[in-house]
C-alpha cells in the first residue's frame, strides 16, 4: 500500500477556484497524462492541423478540452472542401459542428479553395461567422460567383488574394481591406468618374493594373498602401505609376517586374517615381534589359539617394545586353550604406570587381548572389567588405565551387549559415574545413537537384 502511495505522488496539481477553502490537491498517477496541464497540451497541439485535431479528440477528455481551444486561424483549401462535400453539395451539419468547436476562430484564409469549389465559400463563411464570435478576418479571393455575398461579408475581408478584374466595384464593401492582389496596372483607376476613391487603406497590391477600374475614368481605387507589388509593370504605366505613388507615400515594400527595358528613359523615369518613397525599407527590381542603351547606374543611385531607410534590396537583371548595362553600374552600391539584405540575381558573366562597392554596405548582414558566372575571385575580399555577414547564399551555376571558393567563404568573421545551391555534390572533407576554419559558422546547408543536405559545428 505504501509503495502504490509512493508511486501515485510522483505527480501533484494543486486546482484553485478563487475560493480560499476550496482548494482541491489532484493526485495523478505517473503514467496519467493529465499530470502535464492544460496549457502543455494546448502547446503542443497548436502545431497540428484542424484534420489531424479531430483525430487526437479521442485520446482523452483532457485533450478534448484542449484540441481546439488554440485554433485561432484556420486555413481552408480544395482538400478540405472535398470532405465537406456530400454529393453536390457542403454537409451542413458538419460544417456546423466543425464551426461549434472551434469557438476560438479569429481568422479563415480560403485563398487556397480553387474555382472549381468557389460556388460553396459564402456558405462555408456565413456558417462560420454565425458560430465564431471572435471571428475578426477573412483572406479570400473574389470571383463573381460570389458577388452577393461581399455586402455581409466585406466588413471582415482584409486581404484578397486575386481580384476579378469585373468585380472591382465588390471592394467598396471591403472598408477594412490591407492587402490586395490583382493582376494589371490599369486596373487601379476606375475609367467612369473622376478621380473619386473607391478602396483605402490596402498595404499590400500585387498586381498593380487592377487598382483602376475600366468602368470610371482613371479613377485610382487604392490609397495608403504599405505594400505593393507590381508583376506586370510596362513602359507605358509611367503615368499610372505616378499618381500610385503620389497617393501611397506610406509605402515600405515595393516589388516591381519589368520584363522589357527597351527604352532608354522608361527606367529613369521608373525610379525617379519609386524614389519619392522615402518610407521605403524593402525594394525588389526585376529588369529584363532588351537594349543595349540601359544603364542602371544612374537609376539605382537615385532610389539609394533618396530612399534613405531602405535595408533590404533585391536586383535581378536578365537579358542578352546586361552586361552592357552593368559597365557604368560598378559604383552602384556606394549609395546603399544602410543595407542589411542584399539579393543580387545577375543573369551574365560579371567582372570580378562588380562587388568591390560592397565595401560601403558594412551593415550588410545577408547576401544571396545568384550569378550566372563568377570566379572565386569575386568573392576574395568578402571578409573584408562585409565583416557583419551572418548569412550567405550562393548559387553555383556552373559547378566552380571549389577549394579556393571555400577559402574566401570560411574568412567571414561573422559568417553563421551558408547556403550553396549547386548541380553536383560537394566533397564532406571542403565543408568539415570550412566548418572548422569559420569562428562563428554554424550551418551549412548544400542544395542538389531539389535534395538538401545538412552540416552542422
Amino acid at each position: 500500500m505504501a509503495q502504490q502511495m509512493k508511486y501515485k505522488k510522483t505527480s501533484l496539481e494543486t486546482t484553485d477556484d478563487g475560493n480560499e477553502d476550496n482548494k482541491q490537491l489532484q493526485i495523478y498517477s505517473k503514467n496519467s497524462m493529465d499530470r502535464f496541464g492544460d496549457d502543455m497540451y494546448g502547446l503542443i497541439l497548436s502545431y497540428f492541423s484542424i484534420e489531424d485535431r479531430f483525430q487526437c479528440e479521442c485520446v482523452s477528455k483532457q485533450f478534448q478540452r484542449t484540441v481546439f481551444r488554440s485554433v485561432v486561424d484556420i486555413t481552408l483549401n480544395d482538400r478540405i472542401i472535398k470532405r465537406l462535400r456530400k454529393e453536390k453539395t457542403i454537409d451542413s451539419q458538419l460544417l456546423a459542428t466543425i464551426a461549434i468547436k472551434c469557438p476560438n476562430i479569429q481568422t479563415i484564409d480560403c485563398r487556397g479553395i480553387d474555382t472549381e469549389f468557389e460556388e460553396h465559400i459564402p456558405e462555408v463563411l456565413n456558417t462560420f461567422r454565425d458560430n465564431c464570435r471572435h471571428l475578426r478576418e477573412i483572406y479570400r479571393n473574389l470571383y463573381p460567383m460570389n458577388r452577393p455575398s461581399m455586402a455581409a461579408l466585406g466588413p471582415l475581408v482584409t486581404r484578397i488574394g486575386h481580384l476579378f478584374p469585373t468585380e472591382t466595384r465588390a471592394l467598396t464593401h471591403c472598408h477594412r481591406l490591407s492587402h490586395l492582389g490583382m493582376s494589371y496596372l490599369q486596373h487601379a483607376f476606375d475609367f467612369n468618374q473622376s478621380d473619386q476613391l473607391i478602396v483605402k487603406n490596402v498595404r499590400q497590391l500585387d498586381y498593380l493594373q487592377h487598382a483602376f477600374d475600366f468602368n470610371q475614368s482613371d479613377q485610382l481605387i487604392v490609397k495608403n498602401v504599405r505594400q505593393l507589388e507590381l508583376k506586370f509593370y510596362e513602359e507605358s504605366d509611367g503615368h499610372r505609376l505616378a499618381t500610385i505613388v503620389a497617393a501611397n507615400q506610406c509605402l515600405q515594400s515595393v516589388k516591381v517586374m519589368c520584363y522589357c527595358v527597351s527604352s532608354h528613359e522608361s527606367l529613369p523615369e521608373m525610379c525617379a517615381q519609386l524614389s519619392r518613397l522615402t518610407q521605403l525599407r524593402r525594394l525588389s527590381l526585376g529588369l529584363l534589359i532588351a537594349s543595349p542603351h540601359i544603364s542602371v547606374h544612374d537609376s539605382l543611385r537615385t532610389i539609394g539617394v533618396n530612399c534613405k531607410q531602405l535595408q533590404r534590396l533585391s536586383l535581378k537583371l536578365s537579358g542578352v545586353h546586361v552586361w552592357q548595362a552593368l559597365i557604368q553600374s560598378v559604383d552602384w552600391l556606394r549609395f546603399y550604406s544602410r543595407l542589411k539584405w542584399l539579393r543580387l540575381e545577375i543573369y551574365a558573366a560579371i567582372d570580378d570587381q562588380l562587388l568591390k562597392p560592397l565595401r560601403h554596405c558594412k551593415s550588410l548582414t545577408h547576401l544571396e548572389l545568384y550569378i550566372r558566372e563568377m570566379t572565386a575571385n569575386v568573392l576574395k575580399d568578402l571578409h573584408l567588405k562585409c565583416p557583419r555577414l551572418q548569412y550567405l547564399f550562393v548559387c553555383e551555376f556552373y559547378n566552380i565551387i571549389d577549394t579556393e571558393y571555400l577559402s574566401h567563404i570560411s574568412r567571414l568573421p561573422a559568417l553563421q549559415m551558408l547556403v550553396i545551391q549547386c548541380r553536383q555534390d560537394i566533397n564532406l572533407s571542403d565543408m568539415n574545413a570550412v566548418l572548422s576554419s569559420s569562428p562563428k559558422l554554424k550551418t551549412i546547408e548544400i542544395r542538389v537537384n531539389n535534395e538538401k543536405k545538412f552540416y552542422y559545428k
